[in-house]
C-alpha cells in the first residue's frame, strides 16, 4: 500500500500513538502530480486530492477511499475506487478472511465506526458475505 506525505501527515495527526505498518510506503508526489494535486483540493480534500494524484503517478491499479465527493472525483478522471466495504468482501472472496463469523465481525466493526455506511449497503454487504461463505463451502 502506498500513500502520500499528506495523507501519512493526517494518519500522524489523528493517530499520534500509532505507526504506520512496515507494508505502507510513504510517497512524495513529483512536481507534476503535486501540482495536480494542490488543483484539485480545492474541490475535495487535500489528502484525497494528494491519493488521487499518487495513483495516477504511480499508476497503481486503484485508489481506496470511503470519501463519497473524492470517489466521485477520482471516477471523473477514470481511476478506479474501492471502499472498504468492497476491499473488506474482496478479502473474504480472496481466502483472506477465513470465516463468515470473521467477515461479518469486521463489517460490524466497520459499522461502529465512524465511517457513515447506509443500511442498504450494510445489508447488501451481509447479503455478499453469506452468498461468499455459502459458495465457499459448497
Amino acid at each position: 500500500i502506498v500513500i502520500p506525505l499528506p495523507v501519512a501527515r493526517e494518519f500522524a495527526r489523528n493517530a499520534p500513538d500509532i505507526v504506520l505498518p512496515d507494508w505502507v510506503q510513504v510517497i512524495t508526489l513529483d512536481d507534476a502530480y503535486g501540482q495536480k494535486a494542490d488543483e484539485w483540493a480545492r474541490h475535495i480534500d487535500a489528502g484525497e486530492s494528494a491519493a488521487i494524484a499518487l495513483v495516477m503517478q504511480t499508476q497503481a491499479e486503484w485508489l481506496l477511499s470511503d470519501d463519497a465527493k473524492a470517489r466521485q472525483f477520482a471516477q471523473a478522471l477514470g481511476v478506479e475506487v474501492h471502499g472498504s466495504i468492497g476491499l473488506l468482501l474482496w478479502c473474504a472472496a480472496s481466502g483472506q478472511i477465513a470465516s463468515r463469523d470473521e467477515a461479518l465481525s469486521l463489517l460490524n466493526a466497520l459499522a461502529g465506526s465512524s465511517l457513515w455506511i447506509s443500511e442498504r449497503v450494510l445489508r447488501k454487504a451481509h447479503d455478499a458475505i453469506d452468498t461468499l461463505f455459502e459458495d465457499l463451502s459448497a
